[in-house]
């Protein structure tokens, strides 16, 4: 179950206790976990203490705590919070929430204000590559779409970028064909089979640093940096097709669908190691199949931070939940990861958001537009050049990297030259 984490603090220990009970036996209470404070000092040790650790999703509290709270370090936690206002000035406008309302009230506003977009933390913090995955429970939901405009606007804004496509079907050659056949006249003769090649060439050096005594432990086991793979490994520029309309570097697709089939969750995770690793890309664009298989599962693990689609329709909300729920049960642990790294957008948006979303506890970061003239596709270059599409899209990398942290981006892990702007 998907929880919220909120810390309430009040000097009224009567008014925290009212709180509780409310919680308690709510419908609503089994999606949330309150911890409450009525004195300063317990409430910083334990802000202290969940540094580094499990932070809560949202603070509520009276002036006389959040105040110090923020002024010392909180505001720079990502933790959302509320100040608990009687009606004076308290100069937090957008964050005040009256301390006397009703229950009910009080209770949806922590909901709605638990639901807003946030920072995801890292999987593997102080990398200079950034992976991000873009996944749906629901085929059709315009992955391949968006992982395209988000290859575009980040190589726009002056990244060095790969997309690397894992479906089984890839549905990205009709957008890509033209400008691939561009690019690969300027490269060596069999860059066709560059993907073919690297997949190879991972799985001998493999065998190689393993001896057969680690076999199916992955690469990093061995080796952590592209000087120590050994001889069979190209550079990354030998195995890839610059594509200049995309702003980005691509593998041709491959020809047997076979070698796609086969590919074990540690072929997937070695792939997007190898790549994050090679030190010639800043950000990989991540797009796979709608599933349970294999290669999903690698993608999901070796992403730092994920892009969820989910369509507004009953249906794509169906299944975005039953994914939820089969997950927790079978799973738990790489649920809870995955959630820390997911941001869920809601894909062909219209105006607002119709269907309830599956859970209380759910919330969505972002929105991409509904474009009509998609579904009249005819010409790569139109799925491609739609300025609404461009421009959200633009937002949503800047959620992106932006969720990165602010110290990160300012001594260079994502923003390394001035003229890099999204």
């Amino acid at each position: 179950m998907i929880v919220l984490k909120a810390v309430l603090v009040s000097r009224d220990k009567d008014y925290i206790r009212a709180w509780l009970d409310y919680v308690q036996s709510s419908s609503s209470g089994e999606h949330m976990r309150f911890t409450a404070f009525s004195q300063w000092e317990a409430f910083r040790n334990h802000m202290t203490e969940q540094e580094g650790h499990e932070m809560p999703d949202l603070i509520i509290a009276e002036p006389e705590f959040l105040n110090p709270w923020l002024m010392n370090g909180g505001g720079a936690t990502g933790v959302s919070w509320l100040m608990l206002s009687e009606g004076a000035d308290e100069g937090h406008e957008t964050n005040c929430l009256m301390k006397y309302q009703p229950l009910p009230v009080l209770l949806e506003a922590v909901r709605n204000a638990g639901r807003q977009p946030r920072s995801k933390r890292n999987q593997r913090p102080g990398q200079d590559t950034l992976a991000i995955a873009v996944l749906s429970a629901s085929g059709g939901s315009g992955k391949t779409a968006v992982a395209l405009h988000m290859a575009k606007q980040l190589g726009l804004a002056g990244y060095s970028v790969l997309y690397l496509n894992l479906e089984t079907l890839d549905s990205s050659f009709p957008f890509l064909e033209k400008g691939l056949r561009q690019g690969s006249q300027q490269q060596h003769t069999d860059v066709e089979t560059g993907l073919s090649r690297l997949l190879y060439d991972l799985k001998a050096h493999r065998r190689e640093v393993t001896g057969g005594h680690l076999q199916g432990q992955g690469l990093r086991k061995e080796s952590g940096s592209t000087k120590e793979r050994g001889a069979g490994l190209q550079a990354a520029n030998e195995y890839v097709v610059p594509h200049e309309p995309l702003k980005s570097d691509v593998f041709w697709p491959l020809a047997n669908r076979k070698e796609m089939l086969q590919m074990s969750k540690v072929d997937t995770t070695d792939l997007i190691r190898y790549l994050a690793d090679c030190g010639q890309y800043e950000v990989l664009i991540l797009d796979g199949d709608s599933g349970w298989d294999e290669r999903s599962n690698g993608i999901l693990e070796a992403a730092d931070t994920c892009v969820w689609l989910v369509e507004d329709d009953i249906a794509a909300m169906h299944r975005w939940g039953q994914w939820l729920q089969h997950s927790e049960r079978t799973r738990a642990d790489v649920l809870g990861s995955m959630l820390e790294r997911t941001y869920f957008v809601i894909n062909k948006y219209r105006e607002q958001v119709m269907s309830p979303l599956p859970r209380p506890d759910l919330h969505v970061d972002a929105v991409l537009p509904y474009i009509p003239s998609w579904k009249q596709l005819n010409q790569e270059e139109v799925m491609l050049s739609s300025p609404i599409f461009q421009r959200e899209v633009k937002k949503l990398c800047e959620l992106l990297i932006q969720g990165e942290g602010e110290e990160e981006r300012q001594t260079g892990r994502m923003v390394q030259q001035e003229s890099r702007s999204l």
